[in-house]
């Protein structure tokens, strides 16, 4: 699947209906654990792990195929035990989860480098994504695996609505007194400070200005088909607004794109 293939699944994804998915294959490039970098249709993505209870990763070199789908819908999808939680428990569905995606979303806009680190892609990729240098005090690995730690902690607080006290957060470098370790709490820190003294009307009306998805494989948590969720951030540009002829276009797209796997 080429390049253009990919942006204009990942575009439908983004815009179509919200029970939508698509089949997307993802290689490992490289990572150690908690994000790493993927190969999608020729180019490269950074991930950040949000399912840290799961059997394993996509390890370098090898090639699953996910649900490509938005961050709001796959909240609930990322292992079969969630999804029957939050079926038996339907009123977070317009609650804590919107809530939760708002936050996660603003974190990720105001804590990752994009304007001094993404690069001319607008997919970090001219970062060097060899995870031997994962841990070093770096301008860019901070930011990005202190956010990790924000995420995979908010996923872990399935009814969390109110935000004004976070400190049931677990800070995951509070005990590395590395440089890195030091830099990477602080800014978990600095993002705590944040998010608690935000309104929840902040966050009820926030839109995410950049392009972010789940790849998705819901099978039960134990299950070694169920690879850990990630958050993929492929694209600088935020996601725009569908209109009624963009939403129409493409659904037509998404047709297409069946029409052409079933005819293969």
């Amino acid at each position: 699947m080429n390049s253009r293939w990919v942006l204009a699944i990942i575009s439908a994804a983004a815009l179509a209906s919200p029970v939508w998915a698509d089949p997307l294959s993802i290689t490992g490039v490289d990572d150690n654990g908690s994000a790493g970098v993927y190969e999608i249709g020729g180019q490269n993505y950074w991930w950040l792990c949000i399912e840290p209870v799961t059997p394993g990763n996509v390890l370098p070199a090898q090639t699953i195929s996910v649900d490509a789908i938005s961050v709001l819908e796959g909240w609930d999808q990322q292992n079969q035990e969630r999804l029957d939680f939050y079926t038996l428990n339907a009123g977070y569905y317009t609650t804590a989860i919107p809530r939760q995606v708002a936050v996660m979303q603003y974190v990720l806009d105001t804590y990752l480098p994009w304007d001094t680190l993404a690069g001319a892609s607008g997919r970090f990729a001219e970062q060097d994504s060899d995870a031997s240098n994962y841990g070093n005090h770096d301008a860019f690995y901070n930011p990005l695996f202190a956010v990790q730690n924000f995420l995979a902690e908010t996923y872990g607080k399935a009814v969390k609505e109110d935000f004004t006290d976070m400190s049931d957060f677990v800070d995951y470098y509070l005990a590395d007194l590395s440089p890195a370790g030091v830099a990477r709490s602080g800014i978990f820190q600095d993002i705590l400070a944040d998010v608690e003294g935000r309104s929840a009307a902040f966050f009820d009306s926030y839109t995410a200005q950049h392009g972010y998805l789940i790849a998705n494989t819901l099978f039960p948590e134990a299950d070694s088909n169920n690879y850990q969720d990630s958050l993929i951030i492929f694209s600088f540009a935020p996601v725009p607004e569908p209109g009624g002829a963009l939403l129409i276009a493409c659904w037509g797209f998404v047709v297409m794109l069946r029409r052409r796997r079933v005819a293969r």
